[in-house]
């Protein structure tokens, strides 16, 4: 069961898309379109499921599926691709059986003599009008007839075509309202939870940051990097830095980024040509005859090991000259900010507080906001989430409390970074992160129980889904 609100998502996108419009015959366009309204309706009324007490027809899930559609169909057409019938599929099943919930969830609301207050339903009948009259002003716009009467008769039909109706929007808008409703009430059946339920959560996510985190350094970062997440493991070989990031001119810095991607590439074609070099001395008598039987396939003549060697040596000329030209914009890109460096650098030497500076002089977003305001980045030689250059700088301080003796420039920079801490390796004590779990934990156990109550009330309902009978327009679907 899937326990999506269905939302608006994808309304603008929706009244984008060609309508397919009427196939007009003849000069009485009225009949015609009362004619094609008369299909359609018939074409919507088709049962798509069925509850103890009621069912659920096309009609019923239109303004939905047309909703999700667009904006699925949107972002397949990003790629390049159409929608396969198995995701449109998906998406008849999904809100068929939303419509589903939305009974559950009235029933539930009924029998508990729950309701909204006149203010909530003033917003919601607003918001239903609102979403009506976007949609009439975008669809009118196909209209092309110059007769009122038939232009009116056109957008109706478009309207209704894609489920846009007041009775409709007035109703989605409701069931999302009620949704919200019945969440909370049912959510706050849950008010705390037992210390020895806390404990069995403790140990469970241990076992998983453990797993997670050995096989994932940079899910470790990133999770040290957010307020959201509780962590309960740490790995091995971390510590904690805060820098001092100064920015230079773009032109500068793309210069550094520039010369020292072109020293990789030449590093890559050095190595590459080495190992042709290496596989070639390798070869053997036996494996050179093998090659050379009269049932094996023809082969290009292979290069000499002189001339491999010729290229080795332009490639090693070529790599220092980079390399050299790396450096002067390395230096370059120093000097730029020298002035500003070397007043960061006398503050440090006249005892000045680390985290004051980072506040006078830092340009790095994540030095200025928490939790890695107060935290720093856990870094270490495994790290993939940090530039490699400032990754080597962290890890080349020796001890806590040092700081970079020469800038490290990295993609984004000039980094001074102090090395802040020693992260001691395995499991989190449970006081430490115990009020943070407990308010985790507290929310995974109410939105369980939600979804628990929310599964039952469905099955109650002993619903019977028939998504065959969901047909669209110019499809075989």
């Amino acid at each position: 069961m899937k326990h999506a609100i269905v939302r608006l998502t994808g309304l603008l996108i929706v009244l984008m898309l060609v309508l397919s419009g009427c196939n007009l015959i003849g000069v009485d366009e009225l009949k015609q379109l009362d004619q094609d309204f008369a299909a359609l309706k018939k074409q919507y009324s088709g049962v798509v499921a069925s509850y103890e007490g009621g069912e659920i027809t096309q009609e019923d899930a239109m303004l939905a599926f047309n909703s999700q559609y667009s904006y699925m169909n949107q972002m397949y057409s990003m790629y390049g691709m159409s929608m396969p019938a198995d995701a449109i599929t998906d998406v008849e099943q999904t809100v068929v059986e939303n419509a589903v919930q939305n009974v559950a969830i009235a029933q539930q609301i009924e029998s508990r003599g729950l309701k909204l207050d006149d203010e909530k339903l003033a917003e919601v009948e607003a918001e239903a009008e609102e979403h009506y009259q976007e949609a009439y002003e975008a669809i009118s716009g196909n209209a092309t007839s110059k007769n009122e009467e038939v232009k009116a008769k056109q957008i109706e039909y478009d309207m209704y075509s894609m489920g846009y109706t007041k009775e409709a929007l007035l109703k989605m808008e409701m069931a999302t309202a009620n949704y919200e409703l019945i969440e909370q009430t049912v959510r706050d059946e849950v008010a705390e939870i037992s210390e020895e339920d806390l404990t069995a959560a403790y140990d469970e996510q241990v076992k998983s940051d453990e797993e997670t985190y050995a096989d994932s350094p940079a899910s470790f970062e990133s999770a040290m990097s957010s307020d959201d997440d509780v962590v309960t493991w740490m790995p091995e070989g971390y510590r904690t830095v805060k820098h001092i990031l100064v920015k230079p001119e773009d032109d500068v810095l793309t210069a550094v980024n520039d010369a020292r991607s072109a020293v990789t590439s030449a590093e890559t074609t050095l190595e590459d040509l080495r190992s042709e070099l290496d596989a070639l001395n390798d070869d053997d008598a036996e494996d050179a005859e093998a090659e050379n039987t009269e049932d094996a396939e023809p082969t290009e003549e292979p290069r000499t090991a002189e001339e491999i060697q010729a290229d080795i040596d332009e490639a090693e000329k070529n790599l220092e000259s980079l390399k050299a030209d790396a450096e002067k914009a390395e230096a370059d890109c120093l000097a730029s900010v020298q002035d500003k460096l070397d007043e960061i650098y006398e503050k440090i030497k006249d005892g000045e507080d680390f985290g004051a500076l980072i506040e006078e002089y830092g340009e790095d977003p994540g030095m200025q906001n928490e939790p890695t305001k107060t935290r720093g980045y856990y870094v270490s030689s495994a790290s993939t989430t940090w530039d490699q250059h400032f990754t080597d700088g962290a890890m080349a301080l020796e001890k806590v409390g040092d700081v970079s003796e020469k800038p490290v420039i990295s993609s984004s920079g000039v980094h001074i970074i102090r090395y802040e801490s020693d992260v001691t390796p395995g499991a989190v004590a449970l006081e430490d992160v115990h009020d943070a779990l407990y308010d985790q934990t507290l929310e995974e156990k109410k939105s369980d129980h939600f979804t628990s109550e929310l599964d039952a009330w469905v099955e109650a309902l002993k619903p019977v889904y028939t998504i065959e009978n969901f047909k669209l327009q110019n499809s075989d679907n």
